[in-house]
């Protein structure tokens, strides 16, 4: 048992090692799946829903230390609140297609920030009280919505944690935009290798 345990934390630390460089000129694909907050803002005292990310994005190694992605997430979004014995949840779907920037800042760190559009899938708006519930689909909602993400990833080997923040251009419902943290681990590997 002590010599598994061992034999792990040995393996860890290895992989933290690995130097993720990419080649310049490498195109890479990274499936990638987690968690993501939302609300919506000056929506009331709205707070956090949490929901699914799933996706991919694909990444040029432009320079060494510049890279350029593109992706495709399916993404849980919304947000939920109480008002006096009302209770409120928002299911808002979208596909989100992030253009981001990737400037590798130090060893496997990389600084992200780009543009990001949402087109949504679905629309749903619940209201539960008094162990009573209804729910109605909510066409009013903007099906379009465009985001600015900032965010930071760090590598190990081929895995990568990836945490973002998503700030909300567009006021998908009155006077109120989206926020959106997510936090996602995806697994990297090469397309077209490049050139060291």
């Amino acid at each position: 048992m002590k010599k598994s345990i061992l034999f792990l934390i040995a393996a860890f630390a290895i992989c933290c090692n690995i130097y993720s460089q990419h080649a310049v000129k490498s195109l890479s694909l990274q499936p990638k799946i987690g968690v993501g907050l939302s609300k919506l803002t000056y929506h009331y005292n709205s707070d956090f829903r949490p929901g699914i990310v799933v996706g991919f994005e694909t990444e040029y190694q432009v320079k060494p230390k510049l890279g350029l992605s593109v992706g495709l997430l399916y993404s849980q979004q919304g947000s939920k609140y109480t008002l006096g014995e009302e209770n409120h949840h928002y299911e808002y779907n979208y596909f989100n297609i992030p253009v981001l920037t990737n400037f590798y800042v130090a060893k496997n760190l990389a600084l992200k920030v780009g543009l990001q559009l949402g087109l949504k899938s679905s629309s749903k708006d619940y209201l539960s009280m008094n162990g009573w519930e209804t729910s109605q689909v909510n066409d009013n909602i903007k099906s379009v919505d465009v985001a600015i993400p900032l965010g930071i990833s760090y590598e190990m080997g081929k895995f990568v944690a990836d945490a973002r923040y998503n700030f909300g251009l567009t006021e998908v419902r009155l006077r109120s935009q989206f926020s959106v943290f997510q936090f996602t681990v995806g697994y990297r590997f090469d397309l077209i290798k490049g050139r060291k």
